[in-house]
């Protein structure tokens, strides 16, 4: 059974987004183990965490370890002096989600764009309740709405407006746009970030693979792969379709159905032998599925959900 708390429909409503909230301490994001698929066998290891931060340079005292020795300042000097480190208290986390028109589709409880949003909403709260910094980079066909990482509800409800407030667009024909996604996000990601991308992965291929290398290895990429069971296959048999205007008259022989299949499956494989040179697991929510159910088993965590408070 899908929670309440997740949308339906075909909107995204940023009410229902901020509803999230009271599920986010059931998506403990700081134990996640970073989970590869199934063709890298059953190795797990968590992700990177928070790292230090250089604070300032400092004379040396006695005790102070000379691996952290700043021979710059001790060679200008003459004295000797170390740098300071300190913890970094915040990661920052960075929620690249899908709002193309591949996204306006869906035929159980939600549009693929609607469960996108809350699944980027909830990844946010889970983060934002941690004390990590959270960011995010919005786009369509044609538009892209970049936030970066920042403490504090007023960030974090802007960024859910934004969600909402992203228009909905048509394909523009033979825009190479998550190509673009991929190497602006490269530009963007901080080292050390935790990056979700939440999206249908439709258009990604080898020169997307080649353009997240550089976040694949100084950060953790996570790729969540919203779908809808009809994209998967489609049973044989006669379909009326519309799109809130117009209707037509669809029919898939058993043929149609199988090719279908035999398609979907290619394409998975491709996808995951992409994600797995990039270290990034593959986490797949169908759109009549509870996202969090999804996201836990995922991310490593137990299915059940006895003894954690809401």
């Amino acid at each position: 059974m899908i929670r309440r708390e997740f949308s339906d429909g075909t909107v995204i409503n940023p009410a229902r987004l901020a509803g999230l909230r009271v599920l986010a301490n059931l998506l403990p994001l700081h134990r996640q183990k970073k989970i590869l698929n199934e063709q890298s066998g059953t190795h797990a290891s968590r992700l990177r965490g928070r790292g230090i931060d250089f604070a300032e340079v400092r004379g040396y005292q006695p005790g102070d370890d000379i691996r952290s020795m700043d021979w710059r300042v001790t060679a200008r000097t003459g004295e000797p002096h170390i740098k300071v480190f300190r913890e970094e208290r915040e990661r920052p986390v960075l929620l690249v989600t899908d709002l193309r028109s591949s996204m306006n589709f869906g035929t159980r409880r939600a549009l693929k764009r609607v469960v996108a949003a809350d699944i980027s909403a909830l990844l946010a709260w889970a983060a934002a309740m941690q004390g990590d910094r959270v960011g995010g980079l919005i786009f369509n066909d044609t538009n892209e709405f970049d936030l970066r990482p920042h403490t504090g509800r007023k960030t974090l409800m802007a960024y859910l407006h934004r969600l909402a407030e992203m228009p909905v667009t048509e394909a523009a024909a033979a825009q190479p746009r998550m190509l673009d996604i991929c190497r602006h996000l490269a530009r963007v990601a901080r080292p050390g970030s935790a990056v979700y991308i939440v999206s249908d992965w439709q258009g990604f291929d080898k020169e997307c693979e080649r353009a997240l290398y550089s976040v694949s290895r100084h950060c953790d990429l996570i790729a969540i792969r919203v779908i809808d069971p009809l994209e998967i296959q489609k049973p044989a048999g006669d379909y009326v379709l519309t799109d809130g205007r117009q209707r037509s008259r669809l029919s898939i022989s058993n043929r149609d159905s199988a090719e279908q299949l035999n398609t979907w499956q290619e394409r998975t494989n491709q996808l995951k032998h992409s994600l797995l040179h990039l270290q990034a697991p593959l986490i797949d929510v169908q759109t009549h599925e509870d996202p969090l159910d999804c996201l836990r088993q995922g991310m490593g965590f137990s299915a059940d959900l006895s003894g954690v408070t809401v």
